[in-house]
């Protein structure tokens, strides 16, 4: 599947592996950047309630597609190890849970929201987008996480430019309706920043049909017959869901701490929350990079442990990590030079762009501490060794991370500049741990 013996032959494997993954990741954040901007366009009032319903909805999300997740490093060893055969049933397993947690999670997201929503104790005319916009974004649970599902299956095979092309599809299909949800175009109503949710809906039913479609027609993937009637396996659950949970609780560790900061920006003026805002926005924009380096070191690194070849998948880890490091270093020569120019992106007041053109800085160097973290937590997950993941990131980010952001926000009283600099503090703590646990315990053990 991966045959190379040099390392130049290796690095133009995992490019191969990275580059649709990149293109992925990339143009698929765009799109919500984009749809974010139209919002912002329509009126500042639907930018907020879009802003915060995203902000309830991606830990929702993000913990049900990193569920589905589990799914590659499964598949990938298996095919290392030579055992194919089971490859079928995993993929069914999935799709099983996938169903029932997806129906679960529409459900409450439905019932709940208003409740949840009016509890944050937001403006009316706010709230009432937010709700809105997670309303709509419940009944498309179901196909997004299916998506997933077989985007993953696909992707573990290696076959990681077929999940490219899909989106490349995805993309103008999805900017195109969010323009003509949020304003109303051929005579439909204007649903203004909640318009975005019924866009990204439609999207996916699409992009989950393309999925299908290659799925039951490419010859590297019919073969397995994933569709081939088959009852629920419960004795295959525990291996998913021992994967999986420690992965959503790193995720969810994450999202909520991002959540608990994002809501300590409140105090703040307009200014302050909408410089923020889009600070954390273009962050997680250039996150898209660190972010698959980890899923192609998942795919690689899992194969080699699968077919015994340690050496090999420490080989990849380091080409991983020496990528992303090339990267975060580009990211943040492009950040130095234009951060005067990237706010306006977002607005043109200028008490904004001069707020956001000095949390950028911060931003470079998260990318930095990133181009480590995240490139190792797709190399834990290519072990199965997630569980230190979640430890790591829990003293990190709420034993260092959130502390001291309430000590410099709320008692020392430096503004949102408090708040970065406890983000970058617990993201320094958290990468430096990830590294010495891969050095010291992984690479030690399967050396």
């Amino acid at each position: 599947m991966y045959n190379a013996t040099t390392t130049k032959e290796q690095i133009i494997v995992f490019m191969k592996l990275l580059v649709p993954v990149l293109i992925y990741q990339m143009i698929s954040y765009s799109s919500g950047m984009i749809g974010t901007f139209m919002a912002g366009h329509y009126s500042s009032t639907d930018l907020a309630g879009l802003s915060m319903g995203v902000n309830i909805w991606t830990p929702i999300l993000s913990i049900l597609t990193t569920l589905v997740a589990a799914l590659v490093p499964i598949v990938s060893q298996l095919i290392g190890k030579g055992e194919e055969e089971q490859v079928p049933t995993k993929v069914r397993q999935f799709i099983y849970i996938s169903l029932i947690l997806s129906i679960i999670i529409a459900v409450l997201l439905n019932l709940s929201s208003d409740y949840v929503v009016t509890k944050l104790g937001i403006r009316d005319d706010i709230a009432a987008i937010t709700i809105k916009f997670l309303k709509y974004q419940s009944l498309g649970i179901i196909p997004i996480t299916l998506y997933v599902v077989l985007r993953s299956f696909i992707d573990s095979l290696g076959l990681t430019r077929i999940s490219m092309i899909i989106m490349l599809i995805y993309v103008p299909i999805s900017i195109v309706l969010s323009y003509i949800f949020i304003f109303g175009k051929f005579g439909l109503p204007e649903f203004g920043g909640a318009g975005v949710a019924i866009a990204i809906n439609i999207t996916y039913i699409i992009s989950f049909i393309m999925a299908l479609i290659v799925i039951l027609n490419h010859p590297k993937i019919s073969k397995y017959k994933i569709f081939k009637l088959e009852g629920v396996k419960v004795s295959h659950w525990p291996e998913i869901f021992k994967l999986g949970i420690p992965m959503i609780i790193a995720v969810a560790l994450e999202s909520f701490m991002f959540s608990v900061l994002s809501l300590m920006v409140s105090k703040f003026d307009t200014a302050t929350i909408a410089a923020h805002q889009s600070s954390l926005n273009f962050s997680g924009f250039l996150y898209a990079l660190p972010m698959s380096i980890s899923g192609a070191l998942t795919i690689i690194v899992a194969y080699h442990i699968g077919s015994k070849e340690y050496k090999v998948a420490d080989k990849y880890v380091k080409i991983g990590v020496f990528i992303s490091i090339v990267f975060s270093i580009i990211g943040a020569t492009v950040i130095a030079i234009l951060n005067r120019k990237i706010p306006y992106l977002y607005g043109t007041d200028p008490s904004f762009v001069n707020i956001a053109s000095q949390l950028l800085y911060f931003v470079i160097a998260f990318l930095i501490f990133d181009s480590f973290s995240a490139s190792l937590i797709g190399v834990m997950r290519a072990y199965k060794k997630v569980i230190p993941t979640c430890i790591f990131m829990f003293i990190g980010f709420y034993v260092v991370g959130v502390p001291l952001a309430y000590y410099l926000v709320f008692i020392r009283e430096v503004g949102v500049y408090g708040l970065w600099i406890s983000w970058l503090f617990g993201l320094a703590i958290y990468a430096i741990l990830m590294v010495t646990y891969y050095f010291r315990v992984i690479k030690k053990k399967y050396s």
